[in-house]
């Protein structure tokens, strides 16, 4: 067989295989640039891997197309599959791996479930998802009644969830307070009530503490009955009481503190130190820079135990 004869056979199977040589026949084991006839793509393919046990497509562009063409569900098909699951598609179908923008009729809302991923047994929508689980996870609400009455506390108002705040009124104290649920089952009780950590219903006090190592101020809050362990912790780790401010009760001293904490955040100032740095009350610090302890306590001072007023702090 001569040469010419092989490069004759060669570019034979070449044209076979949709390509047009664009240059001499190199042998089988060397690229060989080539026109793709169908969709005109310049390609290299080698003659041995077009002929060999391992055969290869000569251009892939036209093998990704033929691939995809052939892993592509029929458009009728797919729009009946979705319809059947609860989906009106609002765009054409691409494929079984592209989010498909559809209508839930479960819920109204438009959603982009993969028609894979419906086929596969999803649900195709995470709202619905959603209300399922929280139809699951809803507890009776007589159950929960009774829950809370077993603690002391008597519902004021419908069940909602076991996560959301429910106001009740302590059949100790009589006041009236809002937990959750959860928190009742979980051991607590009413925070009036409570004979541990800082008691919101005796007399309180609002204090400043400055830190010169590390540049910093806090506001935070303590009782006023008892001794000051709080501000003893804060000193052993090199703060200083700057000022104290007393008020009726737990609750009054922390409608101060917070107030003051939303108009410092609202004049844009954050947090300073780290929970390393400041482990107990760390998300109460402002660089001294930037507020001072002085201009803490005038906050104190002019700040009632009422809801706060809307404008951030003119004076930081």
């Amino acid at each position: 067989m001569t040469m010419r004869h092989d490069a004759e056979t060669a570019a034979g199977v070449m044209r076979e295989a949709g390509l047009e040589p664009l240059e001499p026949y190199p042998g089988t084991a060397f690229p060989w640039k080539s026109r793709c006839t169908k969709c005109g793509a310049i390609v290299s393919p080698r003659l041995g891997s077009l002929t060999g046990r391992s055969r290869r497509p000569g251009c892939k562009r036209c093998a990704d197309r033929a691939h995809g063409e052939a892993q592509r569900h029929d458009e009728d098909l797919a729009v009946a599959e979705m319809r059947e699951h609860g989906f009106e598609p609002q765009e054409p179908y691409r494929g079984v791996k592209y989010p498909w923008r559809c209508l839930c009729h479960g819920c109204g809302t438009i959603t982009s479930p993969t028609f894979g991923s419906i086929l596969a047994g999803q649900s195709g929508c995470r709202r619905c998802a959603d209300l399922r689980a929280g139809a699951a996870r809803r507890e009776d609400p007589e159950r929960a009644a009774a829950s809370m009455r077993g603690a002391g506390l008597e519902p004021l108002e419908p069940y909602t969830t076991t996560m959301t705040p429910w106001r009740c009124r302590c059949t100790t104290c009589g006041r009236t307070s809002t937990p959750t649920l959860s928190k009742i089952r979980s051991g607590r009780g009413c925070k009036y009530c409570a004979r541990f950590g800082f008691d919101r219903a005796a007399p309180a006090r609002v204090y400043v503490v400055t830190h010169a190592q590390h540049g910093a101020v806090k506001i935070g809050v303590a009782g006023a009955l008892q001794r000051n362990d709080r501000i003893a912790q804060h000193r052993r780790l090199g703060w200083t009481l700057f000022y104290e401010h007393h008020v009726p009760t737990g609750d009054d001293a922390l409608a101060v503190e917070q107030t003051i904490l939303r108009r410092l955040r609202a004049a844009g100032h954050g947090v300073f130190l780290t929970a390393v740095q400041m482990p107990n009350g760390w998300t109460e610090t402002f660089d001294a820079a930037r507020v001072t302890a002085v201009q803490l306590r005038h906050a104190i001072r002019e700040c009632q135990p009422t809801p706060a007023p809307p404008e951030p702090l003119t004076l930081f």
